[in-house]
């Protein structure tokens, strides 16, 4: 074990206290509290509208808008009263005898919240007027909403639910990438510049490999825990969290764990393959594969964003590598069965174990060789 501390404490102190990894460390965080902070951004807070009210149904009209809040109401004697406001700039809109007085008319939302007071208070004042009591009025206005039914499956419920999954797929592809890619070329300058060779005579290859694997992951697991606090810190001060699916908050913070099996499944695959090639311009060729499934699960979780309760989407959620990405964004936005997240786990963990004993071997078939790109199944064949 002090070997592999020790390779690791060399990656954490090289990589994760180097200049560049914190200045992007920063910059993520700020991004993702900017994008977590976006929907009130965007929404803005402009107040209460200021709303004039005259004439008979003035009171009634009042109630109705006070239940539905967001309105300043002034009720003015008359209708030549409240018109003079508008004028004035007093109110942005008034209500006065059948008639909406506005400078340039309202905001789409306030004119139907308005209309729909209007004829509700209508309503209300004919009915007095036809001689009902209070609470014939108020059963005669009592309607039970309408029961939501849905016969096929859809996709999310808002766009701030389709927003909330695309940030969690976005993040876990960004720190699924780059650790990947750095594992790889870490391998490769090593075996390059012949470093690797001095190493070897006082470590072993797994404790090189697992140091590694070990350092970046600690990197980018703290890079991770990072995002994920300053987004749900800045979505509950901007009140935005109440609003988020109820999974949201328990499946981004699990999104730590998945994000751990996927990291140990394409690590360590990174270092294993990166091991077959000599040269950086070679490293593409054999990362291509574990790239392409990466892009492939991400892709995967932005389709399961139109359609979370399909049968692609619990299939693509369950089945390793994709479910690494694809689970963690399905249960923020969807209520998933216990039993899918059990066996999505399981299958991912199982998945992970077996990319370790392959990657290793791999590496420590090759780190050694030396010259053109060595194929996947001579280096299987090679004695250890």
């Amino acid at each position: 074990m002090r070997g592999l501390l020790l390779v690791a404490g060399r990656e954490i102190r090289v990589r994760g206290l180097s200049k560049s990894n914190l200045v992007s460390l920063v910059v993520t965080v700020v991004i993702v509290g900017v994008l977590a902070a976006l929907p009130t951004l965007i929404g803005g807070d402009e107040g209460d509208a200021k709303v004039g009210l005259a004439g008979d149904n003035a009171p009634a009209m009042q109630a109705q808008l006070e239940a539905m809040g967001g309105f300043d109401i002034t009720v003015y004697g008359s209708a030549d009263e409240a018109e003079r406001a508008v004028e004035d700039e007093t109110v942005e809109a008034a209500v006065a005898d059948g008639s909406l007085y506005s400078l340039d008319g309202v905001a789409n939302d306030v004119e139907t919240k308005i209309d729909a007071a209007w004829q509700a208070a209508s309503v209300q004042t004919n009915l007095a007027d036809a001689g009902l009591s209070d609470q014939e009025i108020t059963q005669a206005l009592t309607v039970r909403p309408l029961e939501f039914v849905t016969l096929e499956s859809g996709g999310v419920n808002s766009t701030l639910d389709y927003f909330t999954g695309l940030i969690i797929s976005i993040i876990m592809f960004m720190m699924l990438m780059t650790p990947v890619q750095y594992i790889a070329m870490g391998v490769v300058e090593e075996k390059s510049s012949r470093i690797v060779e001095i190493l070897l005579t006082s470590l072993k290859p797994w404790q090189l490999l697992g140091g590694k694997v070990i350092g970046l992951g600690v990197i980018s697991l703290v890079n991770l825990i990072a995002m994920v606090a300053v987004g749900l810190g800045v979505s509950a001060a901007t009140g935005m969290l109440s609003d988020l699916p109820p999974g949201t908050a328990s499946a981004a913070v699990s999104t730590i764990g998945w994000w751990l099996m996927a990291f140990a499944l394409f690590g360590t695959l990174a270092g294993g393959v990166g091991s077959l090639v000599s040269r950086q311009e070679e490293s593409g060729s054999v990362l291509t594969p574990l790239i392409m499934s990466l892009t492939l699960s991400y892709l995967g979780a932005i389709f399961l964003l139109n359609a979370p309760t399909s049968t692609f989407a619990e299939v693509l959620s369950i089945i390793p590598p994709f479910s690494g990405i694809a689970m963690p964004t399905r249960m923020a936005i969807a209520e998933v069965p216990a039993w899918q997240i059990g066996l999505s786990g399981v299958l991912l963990a199982l998945a992970a174990a077996g990319a370790l004993a392959l990657g290793s071997q791999l590496y420590k078939r090759s780190v050694l060789y030396t010259g053109s790109r060595m194929k996947l199944t001579e280096a299987l064949r090679r004695a250890a």
